[in-house]
């Protein structure tokens, strides 16, 4: 995936008043077969039945912001964030974040917002804000899938067959040499986000995805930026006929605060609802205000930001697929 480039660079966004904002299901993904990986059969079985999603058809402009958490080895769960959002309607929240990061000295220096590190005393501050602009200006949907760690693999029955045979599978197909934990996390991502993006998009659109930087998306002496677009590209045709006026790929662009906000929500996810499903396992609480806060308002629905969260989780031996459930407290 590229730095940065001028092949995804969009221009400033005009402003208009929108009157498509939300669209009914069920939403179809027809081109899953039995073939399909039981990963894609499941996630499709949730998506099919979501009664309503983000109305994108007015936009030439689609962000994708994607984060993963539960890397560290206590963690119980592996969680991936993508941040789906309209880029022509964002003119609001680049004005209204500006303002509140200016309000709070988050520029000089620049600060972001990360779930690991919401004990500075300005970002503590701000973050009450943040969230409710997030909330009335980002026009989207946050999606986060968490997998249980106990589940060997979500492309088969063996983690190791199952990993070694997706390795030999890029590399055949020239999409370079992975490790297996890092393939399994790879098509994990990219399966989730194609279907997503199918049901979402539709041809002609601009559609840049900006990744947290993460070993799915290094370049090494085994693989390179292009073998990652292309299987990217080959994945999403397997879920969409669409044909994209602009597919780009990038890496965060540092000290930039728009974009780095936008990476903060999906980062604020995978980390919250890592800690929301790791309590269930071990009686620990998010372990300061802030996170609590965010965690709150993951359960709090939005007209504006749809949140949805996916769990693939062991029960009775089987592997299931099912909603994570937040509720709001006063």
């Amino acid at each position: 995936m590229h730095d940065s480039g001028v092949s995804v660079a969009f221009p400033p966004p005009v402003v208009k008043r929108w009157s498509k904002i939300q669209k009914s299901g069920p939403f179809e993904l027809p081109k899953i077969t039995d073939q399909y990986p039981l990963y894609s059969r499941w996630l499709a079985e949730r998506i099919q039945k979501l009664e309503e999603l983000p109305d994108f058809s007015e936009d030439e402009r689609i962000f994708v912001m994607s984060d993963y958490g539960g890397e560290h080895k206590t963690a119980a769960f592996n969680t991936y964030a993508f941040l789906i959002c309209s880029f022509d309607k964002s003119s609001v929240f680049q004005h209204e974040t500006n303002a509140l990061r200016e309000a709070h000295g988050l520029n000089t220096p620049f600060q972001e917002f990360a779930y690991k590190k919401l004990k500075c005393g300005p970002k503590n501050r701000a973050l009450d804000a943040f969230l409710k602009i997030s909330d009335k200006y980002i026009h989207g949907v946050l999606v986060t899938i968490s997998v249980e760690k106990g589940i060997p693999s979500l492309f088969g029955p063996q983690r190791g067959d199952a990993q070694q045979e997706i390795v030999n599978l890029l590399a055949i197909n020239d999409f370079g040499k992975w490790k297996p934990n890092v393939a399994e996390k790879l098509l994990r991502i990219y399966h989730a986000l194609a279907m997503f993006l199918a049901v979402l998009t539709h041809s002609g659109q601009k559609v840049l995805w900006m990744s947290d930087r993460d070993a799915t998306n290094e370049d090494t002496r085994q693989r390179t930026s292009e073998n990652m677009q292309s299987l990217f590209v080959q994945i999403l045709s397997m879920y969409t006929d669409n044909v994209y006026d602009i597919a780009g790929f990038a890496k965060p662009f540092v000290g930039e605060p728009f974009t780095s906000d936008l990476l903060s929500i999906a980062d604020f996810a995978a980390g919250a609802i890592q800690d929301v499903l790791q309590s269930l396992k071990s009686n620990d609480v998010a372990d300061n205000v802030g996170k609590r806060q965010i965690i709150r308002w993951l359960g709090t629905s939005s007209p504006f930001l749809s949140k949805l969260n996916l769990i693939f989780k062991m029960d009775g031996g089987k592997i299931v697929c099912g909603n994570v459930l937040l509720k709001a407290k006063n």
